[in-house]
């Protein structure tokens, strides 16, 4: 949710951190933790692409499978 929540939001810190009510330190930690684990770079515009389909994708999954 993190991820999605960021991406959504253009990559700005501040207002994906009031969307997750969360502190803006807890926010860059998580990011950085999905860049250890994912291996990808969050500052690439064709990887922030495809996560954030990705992750939109896996929404309207989810959301289906609970209808």
């Amino acid at each position: 949710m993190t991820l999605s929540e960021y991406l959504d939001r253009g990559g700005n810190y501040d207002a994906t951190a009031r969307a997750l009510s969360v502190h803006r330190s807890t926010l860059k930690y998580r990011l950085r933790r999905i860049r250890d684990v994912s291996g990808h770079d969050l500052g690439i515009p064709d990887t922030q692409f495809n996560l954030q389909l990705a992750s939109r994708a896996w929404r309207t999954a989810q959301a289906l499978r609970e209808s």
